[in-house]
């Protein structure tokens, strides 16, 4: 019981830190395409470190975890250029649709109604799935443990020095927007907490073991990887309240479809990969799954094609501008 409360608790951390920091794959090709940096894309692979090293001191201590590694095919990437095509239309991956979904944009709801519609299309397509394993985390030589540990222990200095300048604690932690440091740190810190507690888990294998398809978690406790869902989400609305972002947006019909339109191809990518990019963040590629960057890699190359497709056809890709590790989109 007390493992599936504290996945609970953390799960909504989670969700409310997502929100403040608003990580966002798309954002972080579109900083790439619009001001030729890659803060946004350093601080997903800062969340995975996170997971990474934090397993694997607790794994050092023998309570190791259980991961599900698929092997690299072809199909995987292609599914993450899918996922990415159909984020880059949408406008968001997964947790950017979800953020933006509670803040009251009617048209990432679509998006959400979208994913398992294009995850049930995948799996009825006659496709040859690779079979998993199951093993657990790697064991890291003590060197690479203490590389590890050395470099998140600098960046929580780092955070630590500049939640100091902010004085209190409730100026920090009611910040309208989060740095992306600790964005990703919480994230990963919370996400690390759930492995360890009840499982690995992400908002997209839960839709896929809803519909039994294959997925990167175990799926033996749906009621617990809806539960955290559920959390997640209440950690984001209620950030949302606290920072008044909230404010109901009603999509044309034009934009409605287009955001169907991506929702279907990311749920058809979850479904190929298998997993979206939350997923491969928070747990494949911390369990350095073999499939896990070629897919991370994909999703990328498919949010570019779509950017880069988008504003050839006239389309208006807003610069991202990041300052003091803090990135906005005017």
């Amino acid at each position: 019981m007390s493992n599936i409360l504290l996945s609970l608790v953390v799960g909504a951390i989670l969700g409310f830190s997502a929100h403040r920091a608003g990580l966002c794959t798309v954002k972080a090709v579109a900083e790439i395409l619009t001001s030729r940096r890659g803060y946004f894309l350093w601080s997903f692979m800062k969340s995975a470190v996170w997971v990474m090293t934090l397993i694997a001191i607790i794994g050092a201590f023998g309570h190791a975890s259980t991961f599900t590694h698929w092997p690299l095919t072809s199909l995987s990437v292609m599914g993450g250029v899918l996922f990415g095509v159909g984020a880059g239309l949408n406008g968001g991956c997964t947790f950017s649709t979800l953020t933006r979904a509670v803040d009251g944009n009617i048209g990432q709801w679509v998006t959400v109604a979208a994913w398992p519609i294009g995850m049930w299309i995948a799996t009825i397509i006659p496709l040859s799935h690779p079979n998993p394993i199951v093993l657990q985390q790697p064991d890291y030589p003590l060197w690479v443990l203490l590389l590890l540990c050395t470099a998140l222990l600098g960046e929580s200095f780092l955070i630590a020095r500049r939640f100091w300048r902010k004085h209190t604690l409730k100026r920090v932690l009611g910040a309208s927007v989060y740095t992306l440091s600790a964005g990703a740190a919480l994230v990963g810190l919370s996400n690390a907490v759930i492995v360890e507690a009840t499982g690995p888990w992400s908002f997209s294998s839960t839709i896929l073991c809803g519909i039994g398809s294959r997925s990167g978690t175990s799926c033996a406790q749906p009621l617990l990887a809806w539960g955290i869902v559920g959390a997640a989400l209440l950690g984001m609305a209620f950030s949302s309240l606290q920072r008044g972002s909230f404010k109901l947006r009603l999509p044309g019909a034009g934009i409605a479809i287009r955001h169907g339109a991506g929702g279907l191809l990311m749920g058809m990518g979850t479904v190929l990969v298998p997993g979206g990019n939350d997923g491969l963040i928070l747990f494949a590629i911390p369990s350095l799954s073999p499939h896990a960057i070629p897919a991370y890699a994909g999703i990328i190359a498919g949010i570019l094609v779509a950017l880069v497709s988008m504003r050839a056809l006239g389309s208006h890709i807003p610069p991202v501008q990041c300052r003091g590790d803090i990135c906005r989109m005017p």
